[in-house]
């Protein structure tokens, strides 16, 4: 076999497909990496139940062991509940997660369902530790 004539059989390869695979390894690597976890507002001990995820496109409001309420991780009183949920009328189709202490009194808990009713946010879930 001649000398150098190897090299005029190989092929050059585009640097855009080298590029491409990078952009694709790199993506891999951050949707692997990244979490997705509710705001937390307070430390609070869930119930066991079988759990199913919670849906990304979510409020997530806490309900701590003394009955303080937290929206998207910032405390809100009653009324302040109300003109929040009231100044998103628009996204009541949006899911509410409750993650609420299990100690908590379900007076708690009832107070904050009928104020989700009275605006019309009617689609609801309760966060809660999976069986072990």
């Amino acid at each position: 076999m001649k000398r150098g004539s190897f090299l005029k059989k190989i092929k050059y390869a585009s640097i855009g497909s080298a590029m491409a695979d990078m952009a694709l390894l790199l993506l891999v690597f951050f949707m692997a990496t990244t979490t997705s976890e509710p705001p937390k507002g307070v430390d609070v001990e869930l119930p066991v139940a079988d759990a199913k995820g919670a849906e990304q496109d979510t409020f997530y409001m806490t309900i701590a062991a003394n009955g303080s309420v937290y929206l998207d991780g910032q405390l809100v009183g009653v009324d302040e509940l109300k003109n929040q949920l009231s100044m998103r009328s628009g996204e009541k189709d949006r899911t509410i997660s409750i993650t609420a202490d299990k100690d908590l009194e379900y007076q708690q808990v009832s107070r904050v369902l009928g104020i989700l009713k009275e605006k019309e946010f009617l689609n609801v879930v309760f966060m809660s530790q999976p069986q072990e």
